[in-house]
């Protein structure tokens, strides 16, 4: 629909498997933003009914507990022993073993996470490289052919893909799919500015495209046939995928309205469907007070956001600064001013940045090697411990590397690959993390509503008192001890060895422990 015209042809016949194209009033030929496949430069006709439609109905689940991963990372190293490496087929496969420890899809359910949360797997640019994380958006109506196994046939664009999450869903996993609706490639023009010209972007006042969002250009949500266009492709990866939530990256791009319809939209067809994303404040045109961003948080109530005040303030305390003291019990508690604890995304760590153990490579190389080990633990169980919703980055658990690179997104495997012998190597750190998360699902205190907490102070010792459990935190380089045994009694640690008795119990450095009050 244009100027108040409808345009369309009908064409009778079978047309399965035809290719095709459009072509605008300046002669430019591009992809139907409607189709399913593209198959080069064209789109192609493919019967719905062939699509893979089971579907697996998974059981209520009271906390959201994310692990974010990459559907090339997953599986592309040698030490993944399956056979769909770098594919959305290596995602579900089951029996996978390294030294007899569980790795792949049998290592996620083990672990005890909710959700897995894939980096973009929509058609992208690789931008000149081998390799590119896929923030580089091309169309939001293709999947990249880059994941596909049986790439040659398009009906596996839509079913691979689909049997994956069916097969997560059957271990209880639910799936999001990150998604760019904030900008696309500048380098190339995208089907939906040759089909609307002037419609897809943000102008500045002299005719410049807008880029608050450092990629060249911001999508401009606005625009009453652009938040359509998104808020149906959401709900079509919700009927082709059987998704149960989407990230959206750099979500502070778009109008907040248009957020919050995503989620409206979305929950009345399943009612567990999460939405959240990055709530930086951004842009250059879109006012403030219409931002998706941390700053409305209040006018988007059900919407997740990543919080950039826990990440810093908690890398500080782990690394041993005593000044922020008041800063962490802020965000243990979830008492900050803009995000309560149903919207905060806890987090040390994402694909964006160093990993938590690099990080300590580079600021902590002088400190010995157990020392950061238990520092990467102790992060964990911030992280698992707080109110708010746990974020995990994939090998967090078992101290991943990215060999001290703090941007990734366009090197090769050798550095994004997910080292499973890792998993093996420090499979202590992955013990750990299990059992934090067995005990947050086994605690409601976490995401109750209403829940008295209280903290204390002894030495270097932060005691987090929540309902009847006391979290006691050792950031600091000796072992704490308290000598009033008989008020706690020790439930849970598994860092460095811990002593007590009947007269005390002692904190080992750089440790936490739980007690039920």
């Amino acid at each position: 629909h244009q100027n108040g015209m409808n345009f369309e042809i009908a064409l009778g016949g079978d047309l399965e498997g035809v290719r095709y194209h459009y072509k605008n009033e300046k002669g430019i030929c591009f992809r139907d933003p409607f189709s399913f496949v593209s198959i080069g430069d064209d789109s192609i006709v493919l019967d719905s009914e062939k699509f893979n439609k089971e579907r697996i109905q998974l059981p209520k689940y009271d906390d959201c507990i994310i692990y974010e991963t990459s559907v090339r990372d997953f599986s592309i190293d040698k030490s993944y022993k399956g056979k769909y490496k770098g594919k959305f087929l290596g995602l579900s496969e089951n029996g996978l073993t390294n030294s007899n420890l569980s790795i792949g899809l049998d290592y996620l359910k083990d672990l005890g996470v909710t959700h897995i949360q894939l980096m973009p797997v929509f058609d992208y640019d690789l931008d000149g490289a081998e390799y590119n994380w896929g923030y580089n958006p091309l169309a939001y109506n293709y999947v990249d052919k880059g994941y596909v196994y049986d790439d040659s046939n398009p009906y596996a664009y839509i079913n691979e893909l689909r049997e994956s999450i069916n097969e997560l869903h059957r271990n209880g996993l639910r799936v999001v799919l990150d998604v760019v609706f904030n900008h696309m490639y500048d380098r190339i023009a995208t089907d939906l500015d040759n089909m609307l010209p002037g419609r897809l972007y943000r102008y500045l006042n002299d005719g410049r495209k807008a880029a608050g969002t450092m990629c060249g250009n911001e999508v401009n949500s606005e625009d009453p046939f652009i938040a359509d266009y998104i808020v149906f492709m959401v709900l079509r990866y919700l009927r082709l995928f059987d998704i149960d939530g989407i990230r959206m990256d750099l979500m502070g791009i778009l109008d907040y309205e248009v957020v919050n319809l995503i989620y409206d939209t979305l929950k009345s067809y399943k009612h567990d469907f999460v939405v959240y994303g990055e709530g930086w404040n951004m842009g250059d045109v879109l006012p403030v007070e219409k931002r998706g961003a941390i700053i409305n948080a209040d006018k988007m109530p059900d919407i997740g956001m990543f919080n950039d005040y826990y990440r810093e303030t908690s890398i500080k305390y782990i690394c041993g600064d005593d000044s922020i003291n008041e800063d962490v019990k802020k965000v243990l508690s979830a008492k900050e001013s803009n995000l309560n604890y149903k919207q905060s995304i806890n987090y040390v760590e994402c694909h964006d940045g160093y990993t938590f153990f690099d990080r300590l490579n580079v600021y902590k190389s002088n400190d010995p090697d157990w020392v950061n080990k238990r520092r990467c633990k102790l992060a964990l169980g911030l992280v698992i411990l707080s109110r708010g919703i746990p974020f995990i980055h994939s090998g967090e658990e078992f101290l991943r590397t990215k060999d001290n690179h703090e941007n990734s997104y366009n090197l090769d495997d050798s550095i994004n690959k997910l080292d499973w012998d890792l998993r093996v190597k420090n499979d202590d750190a992955v013990e750990y993390c299990k059992e934090l998360i067995e005990f947050r699902k086994n605690h409601y205190c976490f995401i109750e509503k209403d829940v008295e907490i209280q903290f204390s102070e002894i030495e270097d010792c932060l005691i987090y008192t929540i309902d009847n459990l006391s979290i006691m935190i050792n950031h600091g380089s000796r072992d704490i001890i308290l000598s009033d045994k008989d008020n706690y009694h020790v439930i849970f640690n598994n860092n460095g060895k811990c002593d007590y008795n009947n007269e005390f119990i002692s904190i080992p450095a750089y440790s936490l422990l739980i007690c039920q009050l």
